[in-house]
């Protein structure tokens, strides 16, 4: 069986869904392997209303549906 390449992705990273229009920059604040072994990571978005998501962290390294932004 094929091991599976652990994502890179760290807590404080920050990312935006490409193609949004609204462009929310969203946190990692958390991350931690479920049952089935595969990395989440909790997001919380940058615009202090506090809303937050849980996704699977590989696909945070999936251009087509994130992008990485640059913290300064």
């Amino acid at each position: 069986m094929a091991k599976r390449k652990v994502p890179q992705v760290q807590i404080g990273n920050r990312f935006i869904k490409a193609g949004a229009s609204n462009g929310k920059t969203w946190e990692v604040v958390e991350l931690w392997s479920a049952v089935d072994g595969i990395l989440h990571a909790r997001l919380r978005s940058c615009d202090g209303r506090g809303d937050s998501i849980t996704i699977a962290a590989g696909v945070l390294c999936d251009s087509a549906v994130w992008r990485a932004v640059r913290v300064e």
